[in-house]
Order: structure tokens, then sequence, then C-alpha cells
């Protein structure tokens, strides 16, 4: 049995660690965070990434760096954060593709599970795109020409949401691609505007620089966007699906409540800044912020989605 002495002494080192506990989760943040982005400098969630930490970090008072870290169509930077430590200093850029798709269509070390949802900031919709002195000048065109020769489509892995997404594109529309994966969609664009391959999936924030400066033409888009006027839709050709893509940031699964409370509440206010509302504007990205318990309830049905879209294919 413990003496009284013994006793008092427990209690006292339990009381003295719950506070310095509460006090280091209150004092969040101490030092920098960093944002691993999974994907190659310039594409859509690199870019989106770092609209959302340049303005964050003025409301959490430390930097909040955007690291790249690509490979494995996404897998190696994912990876990396599934591993990391979960106190709120290492986080993962999260979309579709990394999150959503690839965990499902090809062994990872990482699931949905692995990761705590924290915040969505924007949607993207998916774009079939060539270069501007492409022989292909509208959809219709460039569906002939697909079943005359063989084309080539830039895409970021082959199991990434691009490739995923624009296959059910080309199985409806009738034709067949090879496909050129790249490290991101920027890289993918590149090579389009350079006249290495002749067309690519692609999302705004990619490859709206090059449509504003008359390098590239959008033959097809999955919704309408002011920026781009004119551009007809899947729907309007028949494709059924929303072919889209989304921009957040997930934290290694355990994080405190904490952490992703303050990393929200820093994320309501930039969201309302009319710069960082024109800086997604001007890439292309439609804002779309969410967070919480119904957002979540949304991520795992899309989940279970691509889980049952697995399976089926698997089977062929």
């Amino acid at each position: 049995m413990k003496s009284p002495k013994k006793t008092l002494l427990s209690l006292a080192t339990a009381v003295a660690m719950t506070v310095a506990s509460g006090a280091a989760l209150a004092a969040y943040p101490e030092k920098p965070i960093q944002v691993i982005v999974p994907w190659g400098a310039g594409g859509d969630s690199d870019l989106t990434t770092r609209i959302w930490a340049d303005a964050v970090e003025k409301e959490l008072g430390v930097p909040v760096v955007v690291v790249n870290k690509p490979g494995g169509g996404g897998v190696v930077g994912t990876s990396f954060v599934a591993r990391a430590k979960a106190d709120g200093y290492t986080l993962i850029n999260a979309g579709l593709s990394n999150m959503l798709v690839t965990p499902n269509f090809t062994k990872t070390p990482y699931s949905f599970d692995s990761f705590d949802p924290v915040v969505k900031f924007t949607s993207v919709p998916l774009a079939v795109v060539v270069a501007k002195d492409s022989p292909y000048q509208d959809f219709d065109q460039f569906i002939k020409g697909a079943n005359s020769k063989t084309l080539t489509q830039g895409s970021w892995g082959a199991s990434s949401s691009g490739t995923i997404m624009a296959n059910i594109i080309a199985n409806q529309s009738g034709y067949n691609v090879k496909y050129v994966h790249a490290k991101g969609a920027a890289a993918s664009m590149v090579s389009v505007v350079g006249g290495h391959i002749d067309s690519a999936v692609s999302f705004p924030p990619a490859f709206g620089p090059h449509v504003k400066a008359d390098r590239a033409r959008i033959l097809v888009m999955d919704q309408k966007m002011d920026a781009f006027p004119g551009v007809p839709t899947f729907s309007d050709y028949g494709i059924k699906g929303s072919f889209g893509g989304w921009s957040g940031v997930f934290a290694p699964k355990g994080v405190p409540a904490e952490v992703v409370e303050k990393l929200n509440a820093a994320t309501a206010k930039v969201m309302k800044d009319p710069e960082v509302l024109k800086a997604y504007e001007n890439i292309g990205a439609l804002v779309d912020y969410r967070y919480g318990p119904e957002w979540i309830s949304d991520l795992k049905a899309t989940y279970a989605i691509y889980t049952e879209e697995a399976a089926r294919t698997s089977k062929k």
C-alpha cells in the first residue's frame, strides 16, 4: 500500500503533467509548420496550398512552409506524413487523388484512415487541354483523331485521379489514348505547350496561365467557369459523372482536436479575406471551404464509392 506522502506526490505529478499538456496545446503553434505537397511545384495542389499557407501563417504567428515531395503518384509525400508525429507541425496537402483514389487502386502504406481531415479550401474542374496550335479545334475533332491514330495524353500517375477520371471520359466517349505520366499537372502542361504530347487532363491552376497566355486551348471541362467562357462541358457531350478535384489539408491520425480547431479558426478568417479570394480566382480555383463532421462523412462516402469501383474493375 502506498504511503500518504507517495500518493500526494503522484497526484501532484499527474496534475503538473496535465497542466503542462494543456499549456502546450494552448500554445500551438510554437514553431514552424510544414505542409507537404506530394506533387511537383506549380500544379493546382501546390498553388492552392501556398495561397492558404501564406494567409494562415499571418493568423497563426509562425511560418507555414510548403514543401514539395513528389513521387509515386503522390504516395511518397503522403506516406511521409502518415508516419509523422501527430502534433500538428507536419501536415499533408490532401485531395481526391492521394486520399480517395490512389489508396483504392494501388497498394499504399497508408489509407484514408491514416489521417484526420482538417479543412478543404478549393475545388477545381477537370479539363482536356491541347496546345494552341493543335489540329484539334474541338472535342469532336479530338475524339475522331484518337480513333484514327494513337494520341498521347498527360496525367500524373497510372493510379491517379486524373488518369482514372480520364479513363471514364474516354470510355464514355469511345476513344483511347496513350498516357504519359508526369510529376504533376503543371509538368504535363509544359509537355503540351512544348509539343511533346497531344493533350493533357488538367486543372485550372495548372492550365490557366497557358490558356491566358494563348499557349493552350481547352477542349472540354467539367463545369463552366467565368474565367474560361464558351468552353463546353462533359455533360454537353453526354458524358455522365462529376470530374473535378479538390485541395485541402489533413493531419496524421491522432492529432489533438485543439490543433484542428486552431487551424480551422485561422482558415475561417482568411477565407473571408478579399485578397485570398482574389488569389484563388486568379489561378482558376473555386473556393469551397469545408470542415467538420458533415464534410468528413461525405469524404468517407466518396472513399467507399472508389473502393467499390476498384473492386469492380479488378474483376475484369
